[in-house]
């Protein structure tokens, strides 16, 4: 892949770039999770955007897209074994497959603990666990766990 303003990038190749910084490393059930989830965005009425674009550039929302963070400069080769997998699982996600989140919308890396910035882990739903990831969606309103 070529390095390129992300605003000129197609969906899928947008898509590709963002699921190859976020989970590179993963098996390719992780990649294809984490795909899912980036489409439940686009697909849900949320303040994450209305497009694949806007979903994966809203600020602060996939690391590897922050100034700071050292991902945001790689990209990857078309030759990377890595990044053929990643292909193949976002090819999936983008016909339609079905998700395999259960409408997850979060996820993060068991590297961290669950993010503050979430709020309350009562308000979640942990939908998946997968490789190092741990996917999420959000409580109807009203429905929480006990403390």
């Amino acid at each position: 892949m070529e390095q390129t303003d992300y605003n000129t990038m197609d969906d899928l190749s947008l898509l590709e770039l963002c699921v190859w910084r976020e989970a590179r490393n993963q098996s390719p059930e992780a990649m294809f999770a984490v795909a899912c989830s980036i489409r439940n965005r686009v697909q849900g009425p949320s303040w994450w955007g209305h497009d694949w674009q806007t979903v994966i550039l809203k600020p602060w929302q996939y690391s590897s897209f922050n100034k700071d963070d050292p991902n945001e400069v790689k990209w990857p080769d078309d030759f990377d074994p890595a990044f053929q997998r990643v292909c193949e699982q976002c090819e999936l996600v983008m016909n339609g497959e079905p998700d395999s989140t259960d409408g997850a919308t979060n996820y993060y890396d068991t590297s961290i603990s669950f993010p503050k910035g979430w709020g309350s882990e009562n308000l979640w739903t942990n939908t998946l666990n997968v490789g190092a990831f741990r996917f999420w969606k959000q409580k109807p309103q009203g429905v929480n766990d006990a403390p």
